[in-house]
């Protein structure tokens, strides 16, 4: 247990009353998914990579867009997953609908531009077209095909469909047209997560990052803690990573990152310095409401400060504080939906990361990070920057590829994440490297490669789930 959980377990002032999201303090235990090593094929393998595809990517929900960028009839949204572009447009008719991006014709990418509004999509080889409804338009010169001398099959040519859904303002697609609905998919996770409204928040930023690692690096890498105290010496000063609370929530997964304190790790936990008090009191909601910046107590214990003043203004704000329980108006609930969404989040906005895979080459990934704010009512939509691919290989500017929508300290700190990307990859390869050791701190880690391997086996599927519990102590 880190320290600033017993803080909190003996805080005098902690709220006790019931809150719709489960608090994570007092811990509640996980099952014991052993202690095998885990092997390192499996970020390189080509037949490694060719089985999740077949097993996991096309049998599991996505993460597509967010749903307000469809936001008139036409309104258009290309995406890549993997070998796959799909196009996502809403129809005349008002509906989103999802399709493979894919001229029926000789197998052309259709629509070759990222976003806008078009009511036709016409193939820029040939000229076929299909309305934004996916039906077939036009086949052009359809008098030299003898194939429709007797007409042209139309429901035979229009573009193949996937199944769309959509939940916390995201829309999500699925290759399986039987899959359940995503609300199910999600489960309790992501019942845990309503009360933060994302329906209500504002995109702000979306960049991605072409790295030279299998998108598993990225994924585990965002999905621990106990890298902070080496990789991270900035972030340990006005944050703890140290031992904190893991749930594994079905397929699912989430732990508690504390905002607004200083680390176990580090020595002196009570001095106000520069970097602490830009973290941690510049510019946050509670302190800007009481004109000050200033604060007399230890640097570690901001936390309790601000969760108290969050407290006494929860019926004058817009903020869900009123919804939330203790831990939530101030530290990082961070959750991962299997198989490539990570939200991480408090009231006043978040962050959510996107891992994907290569089309063809095991050693690449792209990871996307999304910044959204929950902005007052009546706020109009933020023009954000554009949307950039930057490359490793290219060299990153990771501040300047945020611009001002990111603090540079914590730029840095994915700058950080990212240079273990390529020599993570070199290493797994290695004939000397006997597999991964897992600490209990990387739990996620053990439990999201367990989920591949079950997928992959076909034991489980999402049409038998285990519940949300099934990797809970009971009491």
């Amino acid at each position: 247990m880190a320290k600033i959980e017993r803080d909190l377990l003996e805080w005098p002032e902690r709220t006790e009353r019931s809150f719709p999201t489960p608090a994570f303090i007092p811990r509640v235990g996980n099952v014991d998914l052993g202690l095998d090593r885990l092997d390192g094929e499996r970020y390189y393998s080509p037949e490694f990579m060719q089985a999740e595809w077949d097993k996991v990517w096309t049998k599991t929900w996505q993460l597509a867009a967010r749903v307000d960028e469809f936001s008139e009839p036409g309104a258009f949204y290309v995406h890549e997953l993997g070998k796959e572009s799909f196009l996502f447009v809403r129809g005349d008719d008002d509906e989103i609908r999802g399709f493979y991006n894919l001229c029926q014709h000789r197998g052309n990418v259709l629509c070759q531009a990222d976003t806008g509004v078009l009511d036709t999509f016409t193939c820029p080889f040939h000229g076929w077209q299909w309305n934004n409804d996916g039906t077939l338009k036009r086949a052009a010169g359809a008098e030299l095909f003898r194939q429709f001398d007797n007409g042209i099959p139309t429901e035979e040519l229009g573009l193949p469909a996937v199944k769309v859904d959509t939940w916390g303002g995201w829309l999500w697609f699925n290759m399986d047209l039987e899959a359940i609905p995503v609300k199910d998919y999600l489960g309790e996770a992501g019942r845990q997560l309503e009360v933060y409204g994302f329906e209500g928040w504002h995109l702000i930023n979306y960049q991605t990052f072409e790295w030279n690692g299998n998108w598993k690096h990225a994924w585990d890498a965002f999905n621990e803690s106990y890298h902070f105290a080496e990789l991270h010496p900035d972030m340990i000063e006005f944050g703890e990573g140290h031992d904190i609370p893991i749930e594994l929530l079905g397929i699912h997964s989430r732990m508690l990152n504390f905002n607004r304190t200083v680390s176990q790790v580090v020595e002196d936990r009570d001095t106000m310095t520069d970097l602490r008090a830009h973290m941690m009191l510049r510019a946050q909601e509670g302190w800007r409401d009481k004109e000050t910046a200033s604060f007399s107590g230890k640097a570690k214990d901001v936390h309790l400060e601000e969760i108290r003043h969050r407290r006494s203004i929860e019926e004058d704000t817009y903020l869900p504080y009123k919804q939330m329980n203790d831990e939530q108006l101030v530290h990082q609930y961070h959750y991962s939906f299997f198989p490539g969404a990570t939200m991480t989040q408090t009231p006043e906005g978040g962050a959510v990361f996107r891992y994907r895979p290569h089309a063809t080459d095991p050693n690449i990934c792209y990871y996307d990070f999304f910044i959204l704010a929950h902005l007052p009512p009546g706020i109009p939509k933020i023009e954000r920057p554009p949307h950039r691919v930057h490359r490793h290989v290219d060299g990153i500017d990771y501040a300047a590829a945020f611009g001002n929508t990111f603090d540079p300290i914590l730029a840095n700190v994915l700058r950080q994440d990212g240079s273990n990307m390529t020599t993570m990859q070199a290493g797994v390869k290695s004939d000397a490297f006997k597999g991964m050791i897992l600490c209990d701190q990387e739990l996620r880690i053990r439990h999201f490669h367990m989920m591949i391997d079950e997928f992959i086996a076909g034991s489980i599927t999402t049409d038998s789930l285990p519940p949300g519990d099934a990797y809970l102590l009971k009491d």
